[in-house]
């Protein structure tokens, strides 16, 4: 067999001369020189795993206006796509420092968790976003017999995506990308790979992913319950 094609690597010969702001074409990528790799760093000055501050951050989101939190939130989609290719990390981390939930473990988890393993399943503008919803509505290990708080989380999580579903005719990666691009790359293929990036992955998938993110955005500022965080 072939020696394997690592997607950063490749992704990074490919588009070496293009990865500045323009590289995204018409998305929004942060302060003229900003350095992507920061955004690792500032990712540390969300609360802790304990949630604490998720409180505080949703009641400073709910007095800015709607459209500003929405741009806000843009914004960190499109510097996180730019810097990791992968829409279950920029989701959820777009999601974790707006809210200020918890923590880079959960970043780790999602690492195979984009199309599921890239087989064209769930996508992971779907899987990030629900890590999210499922953080702050969910049951904690302290809560596994409270079937109440289970059943109740399913509500916001089932609203985002019937949502989603609604915007791109399915939550699988094989149908958005059948969407985005009129057919569905094998994304383990190096060669499928390969024209997937060529035919403006990162721009076609960010805006998937910043429309996820708006709609889970939507459902945390709306919803009148108690958040479990």
């Amino acid at each position: 067999m072939g020696k394997r094609l690592e997607r950063r690597g490749f992704i990074h010969h490919l588009m070496a001369a293009m990865f500045t702001t323009t590289f995204l074409g018409g998305c929004g990528s942060g302060k003229d020189g900003e350095n992507p790799a920061s955004i690792e760093s500032s990712a540390g000055s969300s609360p802790g795993p304990d949630g604490s501050g998720f409180d505080i951050k949703l009641a400073e989101n709910r007095k800015l206006p709607r459209e500003l939190v929405m741009q806000l939130l843009d914004q960190k989609v499109d510097r996180y796509m730019q810097l990791s290719h992968h829409c279950a990390q920029s989701s959820y981390l777009a999601l974790k420092e707006q809210f200020g939930l918890e923590d880079e473990g959960i970043v780790k988890a999602l690492t195979p968790l984009t199309g599921i393993a890239e087989r064209g399943e769930t996508c992971g503008a779907v899987t990030g976003p629900l890590m999210a919803l499922g953080l702050v509505y969910g049951r904690g290990e302290h809560q596994l017999a409270n079937w109440d708080t289970y059943r109740e989380s399913l509500l916001p999580a089932g609203d985002f995506c019937s949502l989603f579903e609604k915007e791109f005719g399915s939550t699988r990666c094989s149908d958005v990308q059948n969407g985005k691009f009129g057919k569905c790359f094998r994304l383990t293929d190096p060669a499928e790979l390969r024209e997937f990036q060529e035919s403006g992955a990162t721009e076609q998938c960010s805006a998937v992913v910043r429309n996820a993110v708006r709609i889970a955005a939507g459902i945390i500022l709306d919803h009148p319950g108690d958040a479990g965080v």
